[in-house]
Order: C-alpha cells, then structure tokens, then sequence
C-alpha cells in the first residue's frame, strides 16, 4: 500500500510539474508579444516590460491558469484591462499636473525681469515641442488642450473612434512630459 501512494503522489507531481511546465512556456511564448503590445499602445519599453509581468501575475492569481483551453485570449483581456488602466490613471496624472486660474493670485505682482525671460524661454521651448509634432497629433492635442472638446467630440469631428484619439493624445502627453522632464 505504501508503494501505491507513493505512485499516486509521483503522478501528483509529475501532473504539477507538466502544469508548472506549461506556465512557464506560455510566459515564454506570450511575454514577447505583451511588450510589444504594450509598446504598440504607447507604452515606454521598460513600462512594457513591467505590464506584461503584471499580466501574467493577475493571471496566475486568477488560479485559472491550468484550466483554460485558450490562456492567450485570457492574457489578452488582462492586457488589455492593465492599458485601460494605464490610460486613465494618466489622464489623473495629467490633470494632477494642471494649474488652476486661481493660483495666479499667489505670483509675486512686482517686476522680475528674470522671471519674465524664464517664462519666455518656456514658451519658446514649449513651441518648438508643439511644432515638432505630427501635424494631425498637434491639431487633436490643440482641440482638446487649448479649446477644451472632449475625445468624443474629436472623434466625431475627425472621424475616429474615442479610443483612438484618447490614444494619440496620451502619446503626444506622455511624448512632451518626456521631451520637458529631460529640459
């Protein structure tokens, strides 16, 4: 009898470690194609990286991993919740980052000439960065920056779907925080 559990538990084993086998060739054969995926979406390399790891690990913590027959369909829609995700966290960022009107009452009101040439080499630099986009990305930022329409009402002025406007504006967002950290 001791023989016998022994087998049961070796064939235990062996059904984990063939599962476990299974994981790791999925996150071999699937991992390439998340970053690039990620990466296509606007999504920095290394951010990429981290997001496809994240997948797999909201995978694994679903603890339906050994059951699914089609696991890419179900990485698939984990991704692409993660850059849902992703989008509107930097949509907060961005918001975050805006300055309201009634801050303007906490300038100092005296002259300052250095303040004054400091603030035109902002707008410059911030000129040459608007003018150094795609002229299509330029003109949504515009339209939803400066003039205040929503990515619905771009998208039906231009033809596109929300996403994909959402989509371009992030990218040029995240293109220019870039561009003005590395200043």
């Amino acid at each position: 009898m001791a023989g016998e559990g022994h087998a049961t538990t070796d064939a235990g084993q062996e059904f984990e470690d063939r599962g476990d086998d299974v994981i790791v060739r999925l996150y071999r054969e699937e991992t390439r194609w998340l970053v690039r995926y990620f990466h296509r979406n606007s999504v920095p390399h290394a951010e990429a990286d981290e997001l496809a790891q994240e997948t797999f690990f909201r995978f694994l913590r679903s603890g339906t991993a050994k059951m699914l027959t089609t696991p890419q369909a179900y990485l698939r829609r984990i991704a692409t919740n993660l850059l849902r995700d992703r989008a509107d966290l930097s949509s907060t960022r961005v918001d975050n980052l805006k300055s309201p009107l009634s801050d303007a009452e906490d300038l100092p009101t005296p002259f300052d000439p250095l303040r004054i040439l400091t603030a035109r080499d902002d707008i410059a630099f911030c000129e040459q960065l608007l003018e150094a986009l795609d002229p299509f990305d330029r003109e949504l930022f515009l339209l939803n920056r400066v003039e205040g329409y929503s990515f619905r009402e771009i998208g039906r002025l231009k033809g596109l779907n929300e996403w994909a406007v959402k989509r371009k504006i992030f990218k040029v967002l995240d293109h220019l925080l870039d561009r003005m950290e590395s200043r």
